[in-house]
């Protein structure tokens, strides 16, 4: 009987062991509302599991109604402020924020990686004009996102450091869209 017992007891420690294996990565937004006239920043969120050496994220902010203007994205005060190297560009036409962060370390030098950890990686700028319609207008990403361009690739990507033979490892990351709400 006692041998049954320590059986069942490291099971169920190796089953608890294993779920933390199998963490996930997941970036988001959250819902936020503003008025009319006023210019706000939307926070990017990331909590990961994995320690990362780059990103490629493409935010979505179409809606037919509501005419937000992305103004800026900035990386003052989130986990990317120190990192090594940062990279955005806003797509007016398209609607596409686009931001980038590559770690330009040394292959055995984890020290520089983005740690796993909760909260912003970058912060976006916009506007919601005087005259602008009010309406939701929804913050959307993922790996199926991708806006097509002729120089930049705007598709959805996270990256772990990889063996000697393949320096990096492209990574599931779950996006959750959030809205803006313009009242």
């Amino acid at each position: 009987m006692r041998n049954l017992l320590v059986l069942i007891l490291i099971a169920a420690l190796s089953g608890i062991a294993s779920a933390g294996d199998n963490a996930k990565n997941t970036c988001y937004t959250e819902d936020i509302d503003v008025k009319k006239g006023t210019s706000f920043e939307v926070p990017i969120m990331l909590d990961n599991a994995d320690s990362l050496i780059a990103i490629q994220l493409p935010i979505y902010y179409r809606s037919e109604d509501v005419d937000l203007v992305c103004d800026s994205i900035s990386f003052v005060d989130t986990r990317l402020a120190e990192e090594s190297l940062t990279f955005f560009k806003i797509e007016p036409v398209g609607k596409v924020a686009f931001f980038a962060y590559m770690s330009m370390v040394q292959i055995d030098d984890k020290k520089t990686l983005l740690n796993s950890g909760k909260g912003p990686i970058a912060r976006l700028w916009f506007t919601a004009g005087n005259d602008i319609k009010s309406g939701k207008v929804m913050l959307d990403s993922g790996p199926h996102a991708y806006y097509p361009h002729d120089w930049i690739d705007y598709s959805y990507h996270f990256w772990i450091m990889g063996s000697p033979e393949e320096l990096t490892v492209d990574i599931d990351c779950d996006f959750k869209p959030g809205y803006i709400t313009v009242k």
